[in-house]
């Protein structure tokens, strides 16, 4: 078996026609969806609001979700949001607009995995692994989500290339300049802090202590080049963590280190714990399709596993998710940053499948792996059916039976084609793989309408004529989620029953309420009789809470408002 490839022996070279093929795949995979789906509960929704009242108050320091600070990220993503919106009217952009830094974070990481893997296995492998990144339901999925993840994603894989030129020579290599790999390193490691906070430079410790650790080559820490490197960490990274701290007398760093990032270490806070093993027994289902390949890319490690490449895409991945699987909080994406070494991981089992084939203890776990995978994408048919019909929705719409088509095709073809391992069964494989992603985004989740009550009640909000945009305020009672002020309205009232006929009462006639029905008593009897009209009745499933609602849109009687035609607009 030959070595694999290395920083100073590289396999080969991406290319750029490779290049361009490949994220033009991933750019047309990742698309559905991006302009079509609603607004989703709750980060996304706060994200982009956060970014909007950015743009209506020219403060791009303090970060607030309406009056509320909200100081548990730095402002990376919301710059990155805000310089997105300005193409498609600034602080009345449709959400489309907000995830652009998602999905260019998704398209920037497949291309640095490929750039990585072209070095390791040569370039059709690497290209490979971009794909098996991008496809993945996690990053898919994350894609098409105004968030940090993705993007953060993309800055972790920047640095990791950066590491691994800089890290993976003969011992003893003598520093190179900082202007080249050393810069790019600190950087993005700088990015990323700017993004997240200190999420990636703890993968990047812990891939430095595993790497070096194994291989003993201590000198490698001088070619990172600390010094300068430090201080445009310290530039990218923390001036907008300074001014803030000023800002505000130490409450950023207060809620941002104390609560979110510590409490979370510690404690599983913000009601997200999980047991161990929780990123383990998830990463079947959220690293689909690329799950069918899992157990080649392990065998392909341990053979491997004294050849330096692989040393590092093990120092990459395994130490990072370990410490994710005993921190108390979990949520899927915390895992996200090493995505792209299960990627690559993959590749290198595609990369070595003939050697493989030949050992027995390797075909086991390419067959356990290929079972997790069908069993995995059968569950997901009759989970799909279940989940809608729990939700109030019908699950057997034609946009939700294609996607189930979409699925059962693909186990049949990964099953029959993927018994043999094979570059072109994977490729074959990911054709009704993709289909299903773009399908699932593009067509079943925004055609599910009663998932989507905030946009319901948008659409409806749209059609009120008799006053201007300027005029008109909300007020939500009862049915409270982010998406609400995103779609009405910065100044929109989350409130109760009782707190909606009160803002009523005491407003103009432009104002207007949806009331949930479990709200309803309580808003009368704070009415006391005054005479109201109901316009419209929004039903929907509240999902958060799992349960069917239906709001009804009131005004006073004396209010000039009434439904028209409209058309869909930001209020």
């Amino acid at each position: 078996m030959t070595p694999l490839g290395t920083a100073y022996q590289p396999a080969g070279k991406l290319g750029i026609g490779r290049a361009f093929l490949m994220l033009w795949v991933v750019v047309l995979v990742l698309f559905p969806g991006q302009w079509t789906l609603p607004v989703t509960d709750r980060d996304e929704a706060r994200y982009s609001q956060a970014a909007t009242q950015m743009m209506e108050t020219g403060d791009y320091v303090d970060i607030r979700f309406q009056k509320d600070p909200r100081y548990v990220k730095p402002a990376g993503i919301y710059w990155m949001q805000v310089v997105a919106a300005q193409a498609f009217g600034q602080d009345d952009a449709p959400i489309g607009a907000y995830r652009i830094p998602s999905y260019l974070g998704v398209v920037i990481t497949a291309l640095v995995t490929a750039l990585i893997g072209a070095r390791i296995f040569g370039g059709a492998y690497g290209a490979i692994a971009g794909g098996i990144l991008a496809f993945s339901i996690l990053v898919a999925v994350d894609a098409r989500l105004a968030k940090t993840d993705s993007m953060l994603m993309a800055a972790g894989a920047l640095s990791q290339l950066a590491l691994f030129q800089l890290l993976v020579q003969p011992k003893g290599s003598p520093p190179k300049e900082f202007r080249t790999w050393p810069l790019l390193f600190w950087f993005a490691s700088g990015l990323a802090v700017l993004i997240k906070g200190p999420i990636i430079a703890i993968m990047t410790v812990a891939t430095l202590v595993f790497y070096v650790g194994i291989t003993r080559d201590w000198r490698a820490l001088k070619r990172l080049r600390p010094l300068p490197g430090l201080v445009v960490f310290a530039v990218v990274g923390f001036t907008w963590v300074t001014a803030i701290s000023i800002q505000t007398n130490g409450e950023f760093l207060r809620e941002s280190v104390g609560h979110a990032f510590l409490g979370k270490v510690a404690e599983g806070d913000d009601d997200h714990g999980g047991w161990m093993g929780y990123h383990t027994t998830l990463l079947p289902a959220l690293f689909w399709p690329g799950t069918a390949l899992l157990g080649l890319g392990a065998a392909a490690a341990w053979l491997r596993r004294k050849e330096p490449a692989m040393v590092f895409l093990l120092a990459w991945a395994l130490p990072f998710f370990i410490i994710y699987e005993i921190v108390g909080t979990k949520l899927p994406h915390y895992v996200m940053p090493v995505y792209p070494a299960f990627a690559l991981l993959c590749a290198a089992g595609l990369h070595d499948v003939k050697t493989l084939r030949e050992k027995g203890w390797a075909k086991g776990l390419h067959f356990f792996s290929l079972a997790i995978f069908a069993l995995v994408t059968v569950a997901l048919v009759p989970g799909l059916y279940f989940a809608l019909d729990d939700l109030g929705a019908n699950p057997l719409t034609p946009e939700v039976l294609a996607l189930m088509g979409c699925l059962i095709l693909t186990l049949i073809i990964g099953v029959a084609v993927l018994r043999k391992p094979s570059v072109n069964g994977a490729a074959y494989t990911a054709v009704p793989a993709t289909l299903t992603l773009a399908v699932l985004a593009g067509l079943a989740a925004p055609s599910i309408d009663e998932l989507w009550p905030s946009n319901r009640m948008w659409r409806v909000a749209t059609q009120l004529e008799g006053c201007t945009d300027a005029q008109l305020e909300f007020a939500t009672a009862g049915y409270r989620e982010p998406s609400n002020v995103f779609y009405l309205g910065t100044e929109t009232l989350l409130t109760d029953g009782q707190g909606a006929a009160e803002f009523l009462i005491n407003g103009r006639g432009c104002r207007a309420a949806f009331v949930e029905e479990r709200e309803r008593e309580a808003f009368d009897r704070r009415m006391q009789g005054r005479p109201v009209r109901e316009l419209a009745v929004v039903r929907g499933t509240n999902v958060s809470k799992g349960r069917e609602m239906e709001l009804k849109l009131i005004v006073m009687r004396t209010s000039p408002l009434k439904i028209g035609e409209g058309e869909l607009r930001r209020l």
